[in-house]
């Protein structure tokens, strides 16, 4: 989640509707608090959390492009939900290897510089060809 919020002001205050002050992303960890494993829309979370409507949006538009929160277009409304991670993610995650993967260098070729060959070993087609006889292009049955 501080990926999602590091490039927001961290120090941006939120009121409630009692009067009480809370900060960005301790109100990203109460709005993912509130909605648990259901979906609900930002009116019910904000009714549930006791803030103004915009500000809960605010917060749960950042979480959806952060990918901590789905959107779900319903008839009326757009409800939001926790994704579902799979438990061999944290097993099998490769990110880790990608990042840290370092190309030391790259040389690129023109295909002008390559022999036109339709079998790809060192001998070519030709080579290939003259040992094998195709009764379809050679007109025999």
């Amino acid at each position: 989640m501080a990926e999602a919020l590091a490039s927001q002001d961290s120090s941006y205050v939120f009121k409630f509707e009692d009067g009480r002050p809370i900060k960005r992303l301790q109100l990203a960890k109460l709005i993912l608090d509130t909605i648990g494993e259901d979906k609900k829309h930002t009116a019910q979370i904000a009714n549930e959390i006791g803030m103004s409507y915009q500000s809960v949006f605010a917060v749960i538009r950042t979480l959806v492009t952060g990918d901590l929160l789905i959107s779900e277009k319903m008839s009326k409304n757009t409800a939001y939900k926790k994704p579902k991670r799979c438990g061999l993610t944290s097993y099998f995650n490769h990110a880790k290897v990608i990042e840290n993967l370092k190309v030391n260098s790259s040389k690129k070729y023109k295909a002008e510089d390559f022999p036109n060959v339709s079998f790809g070993g060192k001998s070519g087609y030709e080579n290939y060809s003259s040992n094998y006889s195709n009764t379809i292009y050679e007109g025999g049955e």
